[in-house]
């Protein structure tokens, strides 16, 4: 990894942010505390409850910057971990990610468009979605371009096969 790159760990509950060669920092926000939040109850969520949802994550994020202000110029993002793999597979609509595999924003903003009306049953049948993840999938998009958008990024980069440190149990 490049100096100075975040690698994003995305946690059910949490995000683990790590700066190559800095610190590590937690944000109490994941996938499912936005299901258990402003997502919770409606399948699919209504617009105010997606707003809300990148609301969430994005204030957290604020917080962070507040107090790492250079983790805004950082020339990279990695996203980590199950969740960002299932939406890197559900864009390419495969099983397999290829190596070194990049995210656009553009694609994201799509893939999120797309599955954000779709209930969750309909979302199943996406190529490339594993069956865990049709509940959870619209919150690791909101995770994932609630970061995008707030840090002004055109890309991230997905990990795959990194297997991730604990989740931070202080943080739940």
């Amino acid at each position: 990894m490049i100096p100075g790159t975040l690698r994003i760990h995305i946690h059910d509950h949490t995000l683990t942010i790590e700066v190559t060669g800095g610190a590590v920092h937690t944000l109490p926000v994941g996938p499912l505390t936005l299901l258990e939040g402003p997502l919770h109850g409606s399948d699919p969520p209504p617009p105010a409850s997606l707003t809300n949802a990148f609301g969430l994550v994005q204030d957290h994020l604020d917080d962070l910057l507040i107090e790492a202000p250079s983790i805004a110029a950082t020339p990279g993002v990695v996203a980590a971990g199950p969740h960002a793999e299932a939406l890197a597979r559900v864009e390419i609509g495969a099983d397999v990610i290829p190596a070194g595999y990049e995210l656009l924003r553009a694609d994201a903003d799509e893939v999120f468009r797309t599955l954000a009306g779709e209930t969750s049953t309909e979302r199943r049948h996406n190529p490339g979605l594993p069956d865990g993840h049709a509940e959870s999938i619209v919150a690791t998009c909101c995770v994932i371009l609630g970061i995008m958008r707030r840090l002004e990024l055109r890309v991230v980069h997905i990990a795959t096969a990194v297997p991730l440190p604990p989740e931070p149990q202080a943080a739940r």
